[in-house]
Protein backbone atom coordinates (compact mmCIF):
# COMPACT_ATOMS: atom_id res chain seq x y z
CA UNK A 1 0.00 0.00 0.00
CA UNK A 2 0.80 3.52 -1.19
CA UNK A 3 2.11 5.85 1.80
CA UNK A 4 0.26 8.75 2.19
CA UNK A 5 1.96 12.10 0.38
CA UNK A 6 2.85 14.34 3.03
CA UNK A 7 2.46 17.42 1.26
CA UNK A 8 -1.24 17.91 -0.08
CA UNK A 9 -1.88 21.16 -2.53
CA UNK A 10 -5.34 21.56 -2.51
CA UNK A 11 -7.81 23.60 -4.62
CA UNK A 12 -11.44 24.52 -4.21
CA UNK A 13 -12.39 25.69 -7.64
CA UNK A 14 -16.05 27.32 -8.93
CA UNK A 15 -16.71 24.65 -10.90
CA UNK A 16 -15.09 21.03 -11.80
CA UNK A 17 -14.46 22.36 -15.74
CA UNK A 18 -11.66 24.91 -14.18
CA UNK A 19 -8.71 23.03 -13.62
CA UNK A 20 -6.22 24.83 -10.91
CA UNK A 21 -3.42 26.84 -12.50
CA UNK A 22 -1.95 27.99 -9.20
CA UNK A 23 -1.74 24.79 -7.49
CA UNK A 24 0.06 22.90 -10.69
CA UNK A 25 2.75 25.53 -10.25
CA UNK A 26 3.16 24.73 -6.68
CA UNK A 27 3.71 20.98 -7.73
CA UNK A 28 5.86 21.61 -10.26
CA UNK A 29 8.32 23.98 -8.30
CA UNK A 30 8.47 21.70 -5.21
CA UNK A 31 11.78 20.01 -6.97
CA UNK A 32 12.58 17.36 -4.36
CA UNK A 33 9.73 17.26 -2.80
CA UNK A 34 7.64 16.60 -5.72
CA UNK A 35 7.68 12.77 -5.02
CA UNK A 36 6.00 13.58 -1.75
CA UNK A 37 3.04 16.13 -2.70
CA UNK A 38 -0.02 15.22 -4.45
CA UNK A 39 -3.19 17.09 -5.90
CA UNK A 40 -6.18 17.25 -4.57
CA UNK A 41 -9.19 19.16 -5.97
CA UNK A 42 -12.57 20.41 -5.50
CA UNK A 43 -15.66 22.04 -6.23
CA UNK A 44 -18.16 24.77 -4.36
CA UNK A 45 -20.91 22.14 -5.62
CA UNK A 46 -19.10 19.88 -2.65
CA UNK A 47 -20.09 20.38 1.22
CA UNK A 48 -17.21 21.58 3.71
CA UNK A 49 -17.75 18.78 5.34
CA UNK A 50 -17.30 16.48 2.35
CA UNK A 51 -14.12 18.03 1.15
CA UNK A 52 -12.70 17.96 5.16
CA UNK A 53 -13.62 13.97 5.04
CA UNK A 54 -10.85 13.68 2.20
CA UNK A 55 -8.07 15.74 3.28
CA UNK A 56 -8.83 13.88 6.47
CA UNK A 57 -8.64 10.84 4.85
CA UNK A 58 -5.00 11.56 3.37
CA UNK A 59 -3.57 12.37 6.37
CA UNK A 60 -0.86 14.91 4.79
CA UNK A 61 1.67 16.56 7.17
CA UNK A 62 1.25 19.78 5.09
CA UNK A 63 -2.10 21.10 3.34
CA UNK A 64 -1.17 24.21 0.95
CA UNK A 65 -4.62 25.68 0.10
CA UNK A 66 -5.26 28.96 -2.37
CA UNK A 67 -7.95 31.33 -1.26
CA UNK A 68 -9.83 33.34 -3.61
CA UNK A 69 -12.81 35.24 -3.56
CA UNK A 70 -14.72 32.36 -4.92
CA UNK A 71 -13.55 29.88 -2.27
CA UNK A 72 -13.21 31.89 0.73
CA UNK A 73 -16.34 31.45 2.31
CA UNK A 74 -15.39 27.58 1.76
CA UNK A 75 -12.11 28.33 3.22
CA UNK A 76 -13.49 29.33 6.02
CA UNK A 77 -15.35 26.61 7.71
CA UNK A 78 -13.06 24.06 6.55
CA UNK A 79 -9.89 25.17 7.96
CA UNK A 80 -11.61 24.65 11.78
CA UNK A 81 -12.89 21.14 10.64
CA UNK A 82 -9.34 20.32 9.85
CA UNK A 83 -7.61 21.40 12.73
CA UNK A 84 -10.40 19.55 14.93
CA UNK A 85 -9.41 16.33 13.35
CA UNK A 86 -5.76 16.59 12.38
CA UNK A 87 -4.53 19.04 14.85
CA UNK A 88 -1.06 17.92 13.73
CA UNK A 89 -1.43 19.36 10.39
CA UNK A 90 0.51 22.39 8.93
CA UNK A 91 -1.58 24.36 7.21
CA UNK A 92 -0.50 27.03 4.61
CA UNK A 93 -2.75 29.47 2.92
CA UNK A 94 -1.94 31.38 -0.17
CA UNK A 95 -4.32 33.40 -2.89
CA UNK A 96 -5.27 37.02 -3.20
CA UNK A 97 -7.50 36.70 -0.87
CA UNK A 98 -4.51 36.89 1.88
CA UNK A 99 -3.09 40.10 2.20
CA UNK A 100 -1.54 41.68 5.07
CA UNK A 101 -5.07 42.78 6.59
CA UNK A 102 -6.26 38.67 5.97
CA UNK A 103 -3.19 37.75 7.74
CA UNK A 104 -4.37 39.84 10.74
CA UNK A 105 -8.04 38.31 10.70
CA UNK A 106 -9.16 35.75 13.39
CA UNK A 107 -10.88 33.82 10.92
CA UNK A 108 -7.55 32.48 9.52
CA UNK A 109 -6.42 31.70 13.22
CA UNK A 110 -6.43 28.18 12.75
CA UNK A 111 -3.86 28.55 9.55
CA UNK A 112 -0.26 28.19 10.52
CA UNK A 113 1.80 30.42 8.04
CA UNK A 114 0.45 32.29 5.12
CA UNK A 115 2.01 32.77 1.65
CA UNK A 116 0.94 35.79 -0.03
CA UNK A 117 2.11 36.38 -3.23
CA UNK A 118 3.33 34.52 -5.74
CA UNK A 119 4.19 31.33 -3.88
CA UNK A 120 6.01 29.42 -6.63
CA UNK A 121 9.03 29.19 -4.72
CA UNK A 122 7.72 30.48 -1.44
CA UNK A 123 6.09 27.25 -0.42
CA UNK A 124 8.54 25.05 -1.81
CA UNK A 125 10.77 26.55 0.78
CA UNK A 126 8.38 26.25 3.44
CA UNK A 127 7.60 22.65 3.15
CA UNK A 128 11.30 22.23 3.12
CA UNK A 129 12.05 23.64 6.38
CA UNK A 130 8.74 22.26 8.02
CA UNK A 131 9.85 18.39 6.80
CA UNK A 132 12.62 19.03 7.86
CA UNK A 133 11.65 19.90 11.43
CA UNK A 134 12.56 23.64 10.92
CA UNK A 135 10.82 26.90 11.37
CA UNK A 136 9.70 28.10 7.85
CA UNK A 137 11.26 31.34 6.39
CA UNK A 138 10.25 34.44 6.56
CA UNK A 139 8.60 34.72 3.11
CA UNK A 140 8.85 37.55 0.89
CA UNK A 141 6.52 38.51 -1.69
CA UNK A 142 9.12 39.39 -4.39
CA UNK A 143 8.18 37.97 -7.26
CA UNK A 144 10.24 34.99 -9.09
CA UNK A 145 12.26 35.18 -11.46
CA UNK A 146 10.21 33.39 -14.90
CA UNK A 147 12.92 32.18 -16.60
CA UNK A 148 14.09 29.73 -13.42
CA UNK A 149 9.94 29.06 -12.36
CA UNK A 150 9.37 25.30 -13.67
CA UNK A 151 6.59 25.65 -15.74
CA UNK A 152 3.21 23.45 -14.57
CA UNK A 153 1.63 21.78 -17.94
CA UNK A 154 2.87 18.76 -17.15
CA UNK A 155 0.77 18.63 -14.07
CA UNK A 156 -2.69 18.28 -16.24
CA UNK A 157 -3.70 14.69 -15.99
CA UNK A 158 -5.13 13.10 -19.34
CA UNK A 159 -8.44 13.51 -17.77
CA UNK A 160 -8.11 16.89 -17.07
CA UNK A 161 -7.39 17.57 -21.14
CA UNK A 162 -10.21 15.24 -22.20
CA UNK A 163 -12.53 17.04 -19.79
CA UNK A 164 -12.06 20.79 -18.45
CA UNK A 165 -10.51 24.21 -19.93
CA UNK A 166 -6.88 24.66 -19.45
CA UNK A 167 -5.47 27.39 -18.08
CA UNK A 168 -1.96 28.36 -19.73
CA UNK A 169 -0.15 31.78 -18.96
CA UNK A 170 2.87 33.71 -21.00
CA UNK A 171 3.28 36.47 -18.99
CA UNK A 172 2.77 37.66 -15.47
CA UNK A 173 1.91 41.51 -13.98
CA UNK A 174 -0.05 44.05 -16.00
CA UNK A 175 0.65 47.72 -17.44
CA UNK A 176 -2.26 48.86 -16.56
CA UNK A 177 -3.01 50.88 -13.14
CA UNK A 178 -6.08 50.26 -12.62
CA UNK A 179 -7.70 51.13 -9.41
CA UNK A 180 -10.03 48.39 -9.18
CA UNK A 181 -7.44 45.40 -10.01
CA UNK A 182 -5.34 43.98 -7.78
CA UNK A 183 -2.87 43.99 -10.86
CA UNK A 184 -2.55 47.53 -10.31
CA UNK A 185 0.43 46.59 -7.51
CA UNK A 186 2.45 44.91 -10.10
CA UNK A 187 5.42 46.77 -10.88
CA UNK A 188 6.38 45.88 -14.45
CA UNK A 189 4.66 42.94 -17.12
CA UNK A 190 7.29 39.93 -17.32
CA UNK A 191 7.39 37.45 -19.78
CA UNK A 192 8.18 33.37 -19.71
CA UNK A 193 10.66 32.27 -21.86
CA UNK A 194 9.33 31.71 -25.21
CA UNK A 195 11.28 28.62 -26.02
CA UNK A 196 10.00 26.22 -23.11
CA UNK A 197 6.89 27.81 -23.15
CA UNK A 198 6.16 26.79 -26.71
CA UNK A 199 7.36 23.31 -26.23
CA UNK A 200 5.09 22.83 -23.07
CA UNK A 201 2.33 24.01 -25.53
CA UNK A 202 3.20 21.53 -28.09
CA UNK A 203 3.05 18.88 -25.94
CA UNK A 204 -0.05 19.50 -24.81
CA UNK A 205 -1.46 19.84 -28.14
CA UNK A 206 -0.22 16.22 -29.01
CA UNK A 207 -1.66 15.04 -25.18
CA UNK A 208 -5.31 16.00 -26.94
CA UNK A 209 -5.68 19.61 -25.44
CA UNK A 210 -7.69 22.17 -27.27
CA UNK A 211 -9.24 24.37 -25.25
CA UNK A 212 -6.59 27.26 -24.11
CA UNK A 213 -7.77 29.71 -21.72
CA UNK A 214 -4.58 32.67 -21.18
CA UNK A 215 -4.70 34.36 -18.27
CA UNK A 216 -2.66 37.27 -19.36
CA UNK A 217 -4.22 40.39 -17.99
CA UNK A 218 -2.25 41.97 -20.88
CA UNK A 219 -2.24 39.45 -23.73
CA UNK A 220 -1.45 42.29 -26.24
CA UNK A 221 0.44 44.84 -24.26
CA UNK A 222 3.70 43.78 -26.42
CA UNK A 223 2.26 43.25 -30.05
CA UNK A 224 5.70 41.23 -31.19
CA UNK A 225 5.76 38.68 -28.15
CA UNK A 226 1.73 37.92 -29.38
CA UNK A 227 2.06 37.60 -32.50
CA UNK A 228 4.58 34.76 -32.07
CA UNK A 229 2.15 32.80 -29.50
CA UNK A 230 -0.78 33.76 -32.07
CA UNK A 231 1.23 32.48 -34.92
CA UNK A 232 2.26 29.41 -33.24
CA UNK A 233 -1.12 28.60 -32.66
CA UNK A 234 -2.31 29.73 -36.32
CA UNK A 235 1.05 27.16 -37.91
CA UNK A 236 -1.28 24.08 -36.21
CA UNK A 237 -5.12 25.21 -36.08
CA UNK A 238 -5.25 23.21 -39.38
CA UNK A 239 -3.73 19.70 -37.62
CA UNK A 240 -5.41 20.16 -34.48
CA UNK A 241 -9.45 20.36 -34.89
CA UNK A 242 -11.29 22.03 -32.61
CA UNK A 243 -8.84 23.83 -31.16
CA UNK A 244 -9.63 27.39 -28.85
CA UNK A 245 -7.89 30.04 -27.99
CA UNK A 246 -8.82 32.56 -25.11
CA UNK A 247 -7.01 35.88 -24.46
CA UNK A 248 -7.58 38.96 -22.80
CA UNK A 249 -6.98 41.89 -24.60
CA UNK A 250 -6.98 46.11 -24.32
CA UNK A 251 -9.55 47.19 -26.14
CA UNK A 252 -7.92 50.13 -27.67
CA UNK A 253 -4.35 48.05 -29.18
CA UNK A 254 -4.97 46.55 -32.24
CA UNK A 255 -2.23 47.34 -34.88
CA UNK A 256 -2.89 46.80 -38.27
CA UNK A 257 -0.18 43.53 -38.02
CA UNK A 258 -2.36 42.41 -34.76
CA UNK A 259 -5.74 42.52 -36.59
CA UNK A 260 -4.35 40.44 -39.64
CA UNK A 261 -3.24 37.63 -37.24
CA UNK A 262 -6.47 37.43 -35.69
CA UNK A 263 -8.63 37.56 -38.94
CA UNK A 264 -6.21 34.65 -40.38
CA UNK A 265 -7.74 32.32 -37.53
CA UNK A 266 -11.16 30.46 -38.46
CA UNK A 267 -14.15 30.70 -36.67
CA UNK A 268 -15.13 28.90 -33.66
CA UNK A 269 -11.55 29.28 -32.39
CA UNK A 270 -10.72 32.09 -30.48
CA UNK A 271 -12.57 34.52 -27.77
CA UNK A 272 -11.39 37.41 -27.09
CA UNK A 273 -12.55 38.96 -23.68
CA UNK A 274 -11.73 42.63 -23.91
CA UNK A 275 -12.48 44.67 -21.08
CA UNK A 276 -14.22 48.16 -21.77
CA UNK A 277 -15.62 48.80 -17.80
CA UNK A 278 -17.00 52.38 -19.14
CA UNK A 279 -17.41 54.94 -21.54
CA UNK A 280 -17.14 57.62 -19.39
CA UNK A 281 -14.03 59.30 -19.88
CA UNK A 282 -14.22 61.23 -16.58
CA UNK A 283 -14.51 58.02 -15.18
CA UNK A 284 -11.82 56.07 -16.82
CA UNK A 285 -9.54 59.00 -15.61
CA UNK A 286 -10.39 59.06 -11.85
CA UNK A 287 -9.84 55.08 -12.09
CA UNK A 288 -6.53 55.15 -13.84
CA UNK A 289 -7.34 53.67 -16.88
CA UNK A 290 -6.32 55.76 -20.22
CA UNK A 291 -8.05 54.46 -23.10
CA UNK A 292 -8.98 56.01 -26.52
CA UNK A 293 -12.68 55.45 -26.44
CA UNK A 294 -12.72 56.45 -30.27
CA UNK A 295 -9.89 53.43 -31.28
CA UNK A 296 -12.25 51.17 -29.36
CA UNK A 297 -14.79 51.52 -30.79
CA UNK A 298 -13.23 51.19 -34.58
CA UNK A 299 -11.40 47.88 -33.02
CA UNK A 300 -14.94 46.28 -31.86
CA UNK A 301 -15.97 47.10 -35.56
CA UNK A 302 -13.40 45.53 -37.50
CA UNK A 303 -13.17 42.90 -35.02
CA UNK A 304 -16.99 42.06 -35.38
CA UNK A 305 -16.90 42.46 -38.87
CA UNK A 306 -13.29 40.98 -40.05
CA UNK A 307 -12.65 38.05 -37.73
CA UNK A 308 -14.33 35.26 -36.56
CA UNK A 309 -14.20 35.77 -33.08
CA UNK A 310 -16.41 35.51 -30.36
CA UNK A 311 -16.57 39.12 -28.69
CA UNK A 312 -17.18 38.87 -24.70
CA UNK A 313 -16.77 42.60 -23.57
CA UNK A 314 -17.17 43.95 -19.95
CA UNK A 315 -18.42 46.73 -18.50
CA UNK A 316 -18.18 47.79 -14.46
CA UNK A 317 -21.35 49.43 -12.98
CA UNK A 318 -20.81 51.21 -9.96
CA UNK A 319 -16.95 52.53 -10.40
CA UNK A 320 -16.48 56.34 -8.74
CA UNK A 321 -17.73 58.60 -10.52
CA UNK A 322 -20.27 56.61 -12.63
CA UNK A 323 -23.89 57.51 -12.86
CA UNK A 324 -26.62 55.07 -13.56
CA UNK A 325 -27.49 57.88 -16.27
CA UNK A 326 -24.22 57.44 -18.04
CA UNK A 327 -23.52 54.02 -17.46
CA UNK A 328 -27.02 53.50 -19.13
CA UNK A 329 -25.36 55.55 -22.05
CA UNK A 330 -22.07 53.54 -22.28
CA UNK A 331 -23.88 50.06 -22.10
CA UNK A 332 -25.99 51.22 -24.81
CA UNK A 333 -22.90 52.64 -27.10
CA UNK A 334 -21.51 48.84 -26.63
CA UNK A 335 -24.71 47.16 -27.88
CA UNK A 336 -24.82 49.16 -31.05
CA UNK A 337 -20.88 48.09 -31.27
CA UNK A 338 -22.42 44.92 -31.54
CA UNK A 339 -20.57 42.36 -29.36
CA UNK A 340 -21.65 38.86 -29.14
CA UNK A 341 -20.85 38.69 -25.33
CA UNK A 342 -21.68 41.94 -22.77
CA UNK A 343 -20.90 40.83 -18.67
CA UNK A 344 -22.02 43.46 -16.58
CA UNK A 345 -20.07 43.55 -13.93
CA UNK A 346 -20.69 45.08 -9.99
CA UNK A 347 -17.58 46.63 -9.00
CA UNK A 348 -16.43 44.92 -6.13
CA UNK A 349 -13.01 46.24 -3.61
CA UNK A 350 -10.73 43.46 -3.87
CA UNK A 351 -8.39 43.07 -0.86
CA UNK A 352 -4.82 45.20 -1.54
CA UNK A 353 -6.41 46.97 -5.00
CA UNK A 354 -6.21 50.60 -4.84
CA UNK A 355 -10.07 51.59 -5.48
CA UNK A 356 -10.28 52.18 -1.40
CA UNK A 357 -8.68 55.52 -1.94
CA UNK A 358 -11.83 56.68 -3.42
CA UNK A 359 -13.75 55.47 -0.55
CA UNK A 360 -14.32 59.27 1.06
CA UNK A 361 -14.26 61.57 -2.11
CA UNK A 362 -17.09 59.25 -3.29
CA UNK A 363 -18.44 58.09 -0.62
CA UNK A 364 -18.26 54.47 -1.49
CA UNK A 365 -19.83 51.45 0.55
CA UNK A 366 -18.97 48.13 0.16
CA UNK A 367 -19.88 44.58 1.42
CA UNK A 368 -17.41 43.33 3.62
CA UNK A 369 -17.80 39.58 2.62
CA UNK A 370 -16.73 37.95 -0.56
CA UNK A 371 -17.50 39.32 -3.05
CA UNK A 372 -17.31 42.60 -1.90
CA UNK A 373 -19.45 44.31 -4.13
CA UNK A 374 -20.25 48.39 -4.00
CA UNK A 375 -23.71 48.88 -1.97
CA UNK A 376 -23.78 52.47 -2.82
CA UNK A 377 -21.90 55.73 -3.90
CA UNK A 378 -22.32 59.28 -3.99
CA UNK A 379 -23.50 59.02 -7.57
CA UNK A 380 -25.18 55.51 -7.42
CA UNK A 381 -28.04 54.65 -5.33
CA UNK A 382 -28.35 51.71 -3.28
CA UNK A 383 -31.67 50.99 -4.39
CA UNK A 384 -30.67 51.84 -8.19
CA UNK A 385 -27.59 49.13 -8.06
CA UNK A 386 -29.77 46.55 -6.87
CA UNK A 387 -31.70 46.86 -10.00
CA UNK A 388 -28.39 47.26 -11.61
CA UNK A 389 -27.53 43.59 -10.51
CA UNK A 390 -30.70 42.20 -11.15
CA UNK A 391 -30.24 43.31 -14.32
CA UNK A 392 -26.99 41.72 -14.56
CA UNK A 393 -28.46 38.73 -13.55
CA UNK A 394 -31.12 38.29 -16.07
CA UNK A 395 -28.94 39.94 -19.19
CA UNK A 396 -26.52 36.57 -18.69
CA UNK A 397 -29.78 34.35 -18.35
CA UNK A 398 -31.78 36.03 -21.30
CA UNK A 399 -29.24 37.33 -23.80
CA UNK A 400 -25.57 36.10 -22.53
CA UNK A 401 -26.91 32.21 -22.36
CA UNK A 402 -28.04 32.32 -26.76
CA UNK A 403 -30.97 30.82 -24.32
CA UNK A 404 -33.37 33.48 -26.16
CA UNK A 405 -31.26 34.15 -29.46
CA UNK A 406 -34.50 35.17 -31.67
CA UNK A 407 -37.00 36.54 -28.88
CA UNK A 408 -34.45 38.76 -26.95
CA UNK A 409 -34.49 41.46 -28.97
CA UNK A 410 -38.42 41.50 -29.23
CA UNK A 411 -37.40 43.23 -25.28
CA UNK A 412 -36.21 46.30 -26.51
CA UNK A 413 -37.30 46.33 -30.38
CA UNK A 414 -38.18 50.06 -30.91
CA UNK A 415 -37.16 51.19 -27.89
CA UNK A 416 -34.70 54.29 -28.15
CA UNK A 417 -32.45 52.34 -25.17
CA UNK A 418 -31.62 49.08 -25.14
CA UNK A 419 -30.50 49.37 -21.52
CA UNK A 420 -33.91 51.38 -19.84
CA UNK A 421 -36.04 49.02 -22.06
CA UNK A 422 -33.90 45.49 -20.42
CA UNK A 423 -33.83 46.81 -17.25
CA UNK A 424 -37.71 47.23 -17.34
CA UNK A 425 -38.26 43.60 -18.32
CA UNK A 426 -35.61 42.63 -15.22
CA UNK A 427 -37.77 45.10 -13.04
CA UNK A 428 -41.05 43.01 -13.85
CA UNK A 429 -39.22 39.36 -13.83
CA UNK A 430 -38.23 40.49 -10.59
CA UNK A 431 -41.19 41.31 -9.56
CA UNK A 432 -42.91 38.21 -11.15
CA UNK A 433 -40.57 35.54 -10.24
CA UNK A 434 -39.76 36.55 -6.59
CA UNK A 435 -36.05 35.55 -7.29
CA UNK A 436 -33.01 35.24 -9.25
CA UNK A 437 -31.88 31.89 -8.85
CA UNK A 438 -33.23 28.51 -8.89
CA UNK A 439 -35.14 29.17 -11.72
CA UNK A 440 -36.36 26.29 -14.61
CA UNK A 441 -35.68 27.61 -18.12
CA UNK A 442 -39.41 26.86 -18.87
CA UNK A 443 -40.12 28.66 -16.23
CA UNK A 444 -38.13 31.64 -17.41
CA UNK A 445 -39.76 31.17 -20.84
CA UNK A 446 -43.24 31.39 -19.50
CA UNK A 447 -42.48 34.55 -17.91
CA UNK A 448 -40.09 36.18 -21.00
CA UNK A 449 -43.46 35.06 -22.42
CA UNK A 450 -46.00 36.52 -20.47
CA UNK A 451 -43.70 40.32 -20.74
CA UNK A 452 -43.56 40.11 -24.29
CA UNK A 453 -47.54 40.00 -24.70
CA UNK A 454 -48.78 41.95 -21.86
CA UNK A 455 -46.26 44.57 -20.97
CA UNK A 456 -44.84 45.40 -24.61
CA UNK A 457 -47.65 44.43 -26.38
CA UNK A 458 -46.11 41.95 -29.24
CA UNK A 459 -48.51 39.79 -30.92
CA UNK A 460 -48.46 36.49 -28.70
CA UNK A 461 -47.97 34.01 -32.23
CA UNK A 462 -45.12 36.62 -33.06
CA UNK A 463 -43.71 36.44 -29.21
CA UNK A 464 -44.42 32.40 -29.63
CA UNK A 465 -42.61 31.69 -32.55
CA UNK A 466 -39.29 33.92 -31.67
CA UNK A 467 -39.32 31.64 -28.14
CA UNK A 468 -39.82 28.70 -29.70
CA UNK A 469 -37.07 29.02 -32.60
CA UNK A 470 -35.30 30.53 -29.28
CA UNK A 471 -35.78 27.11 -27.82
CA UNK A 472 -34.95 24.64 -30.47
CA UNK A 473 -31.35 26.82 -31.09
CA UNK A 474 -30.18 25.24 -27.97
CA UNK A 475 -31.11 21.90 -28.69
CA UNK A 476 -34.25 21.30 -26.16
CA UNK A 477 -36.86 19.23 -27.93
CA UNK A 478 -39.85 19.37 -25.57
CA UNK A 479 -41.62 22.99 -25.71
CA UNK A 480 -43.21 24.91 -22.40
CA UNK A 481 -46.65 24.35 -22.03
CA UNK A 482 -47.06 28.27 -22.40
CA UNK A 483 -45.81 27.59 -25.94
CA UNK A 484 -47.16 24.04 -26.98
CA UNK A 485 -50.77 26.00 -28.33
CA UNK A 486 -48.58 27.72 -30.91
CA UNK A 487 -46.12 24.91 -32.14
CA UNK A 488 -46.79 24.00 -35.51
CA UNK A 489 -44.51 21.84 -36.51
CA UNK A 490 -42.93 17.98 -34.41
CA UNK A 491 -39.99 19.51 -32.92
CA UNK A 492 -36.55 18.39 -34.68
CA UNK A 493 -33.97 15.78 -34.07
CA UNK A 494 -31.76 17.23 -30.78
CA UNK A 495 -28.97 19.12 -31.76
CA UNK A 496 -25.31 17.49 -31.56
CA UNK A 497 -24.01 18.88 -28.26
CA UNK A 498 -21.13 21.19 -28.91
CA UNK A 499 -18.17 19.62 -26.96
CA UNK A 500 -16.34 21.45 -24.13
CA UNK A 501 -17.10 24.01 -21.48
CA UNK A 502 -17.46 27.03 -23.54
CA UNK A 503 -20.83 25.98 -25.58
CA UNK A 504 -21.71 29.97 -25.95
CA UNK A 505 -18.66 30.67 -27.94
CA UNK A 506 -19.71 28.46 -30.96
CA UNK A 507 -22.60 30.25 -31.12
CA UNK A 508 -22.73 33.41 -33.30
CA UNK A 509 -25.69 36.02 -33.57
CA UNK A 510 -26.21 39.80 -35.29
CA UNK A 511 -27.84 42.07 -32.91
CA UNK A 512 -31.03 43.73 -34.20
CA UNK A 513 -31.29 47.11 -34.36
CA UNK A 514 -32.16 49.14 -30.84
CA UNK A 515 -35.15 50.74 -33.10
CA UNK A 516 -36.56 50.21 -35.99
CA UNK A 517 -34.94 51.13 -39.67
CA UNK A 518 -36.48 53.83 -41.30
Amino acid sequence: MTAPAQILVAAINARFSHASLGARYLLANLGDLRARAELAEYTRQQSVAEIAADIVARRPRVLGLGVYIWNRKWATELLPLLRQQLPELVIILGGPEMTDEAAQNQVWAAANYICPGEGDWAFAEMCRAILGQRLPPVITTEPPDLDAVQLPYDEYSDADLAHRLLYVETSRGCAMRCDYCISANDSAVRFFPREPLLAAFEKLLERGARLFKFCDRSFNHDIPHALAILDFFLERVARYPGLFLHFEMYPDRFPDELRARLAAFPPRSLQLEIGIQSFNPSVLQTIRRPQNLARVAENLRFLRARTGAWLHTDLIAGLPGETPESFAAGFDQLVALEPHEIQLGILKKLPGAPIARHDEAFVMRYRDTPPYEVISTRDWPAEHLVRTARFAHYWDAIVNSQRFIAAAPLIWQGAPSVFDAFMDCADWLGARLGREHGIALSDLVAAVFEYLTNVRGVAPATAAEALIRSYRHIGARDIPAALAPFLTEPPPAPARPVPGALHRQYLRWTWPAARPSG
